[in-house]
């Protein structure tokens, strides 16, 4: 039996007992939901900056478009 064969026979064992319901499970409560809460704790404040800088950016706009559109109507009038 080469190493390749081992290697292959291992790695489907592993995928084997992965796709249990409670090893799943285990790995769902143990890993994956705290390595989300981790990344999101992590990631909080920069999503904060980002929305607001973006909510900042629109408001300037809407301003300007206003801005212009007054504009506008003085020159018309």
């Amino acid at each position: 039996m080469s190493i390749s064969n081992f290697v292959t026979d291992f790695i489907d064992k592993i995928i084997q007992e992965v796709k249990k319901e409670k090893n799943i499970t285990k790995l769902e409560t143990n890993l994956i939901d705290p390595l989300i809460h981790y990344t999101f704790k992590k990631m909080y404040p920069y999503l904060m900056i980002t929305s607001i800088i973006f909510l900042l950016t629109f408001l300037l706009a809407i301003l300007i478009l206003l801005l212009q559109v007054n504009q506008i109507r003085k020159v018309i009038k």
